[in-house]
């Protein structure tokens, strides 16, 4: 037990290390990434919308690079503290090839950390019994290289601009034919 103490609460928090948030709900998960800065941008309840599920501002600079995915993302032999949590009841993030599962709880944030040791894609479950849907409450976890997470995190990024970019503006309408006589 003293063993087990020291290896949850010796988190890395400074280094060189990846920090993702775990958001669960009836019945997914959203990872958020903090993007090419490492700093997580500030949420606001009244920015989620169905483009903005966790509500991410906008107008933060360190949000602004951030990023929200349904799949998890993790770089091998790099150490990574995943922040749980959960938007609406107890949900339970199990990573079984991690030997990871810990509960998130609405109005918390719980830190694990792990060092990913295999590259692979692996499946992520529920393990709260959270509801009607919670059986088919499943994503999935790929850990890859760090050149691979690179390209992935370049494609969120650039998925996101074209998702954010301004419309186009539209042509000028013709103008009205004239009315016979």
């Amino acid at each position: 037990l003293p063993l087990w103490g020291r290896r949850v609460n010796e988190i890395p928090l400074s280094g060189d290390r990846l920090e993702v948030r775990c958001i669960g709900y009836q019945f997914g998960w959203y990872f958020h990434y903090p993007g090419p800065d490492g700093k997580f941008g500030k949420q606001r309840t009244d920015a989620i919308s169905g483009s903005n599920p966790l509500g991410i501002d906008p107008n933060e600079a360190d949000g602004k690079d951030d990023f929200v995915s349904n799949e998890l993302h993790l770089v091998n032999h790099k150490p990574t503290v995943v922040r749980v949590s959960s938007r609406d009841v107890i949900h339970g993030l199990a990573l079984h090839q991690m030997r990871i599962q810990q509960d998130a709880m609405p109005g918390m944030e719980i830190p694990q950390w792990f060092r990913p040791i295999k590259t692979g894609t692996w499946e992520i479950i529920c393990a709260q019994l959270c509801g009607a849907g919670h059986s088919a409450m499943k994503a999935i976890y790929v850990v890859q290289e760090q050149k691979e997470f690179d390209e992935f995190q370049k494609e969120q990024l650039d998925l996101k601009a074209a998702n954010t970019a301004p419309a186009p503006a539209a042509a000028p309408l013709p103008a009205p034919a004239a009315e016979p006589k």
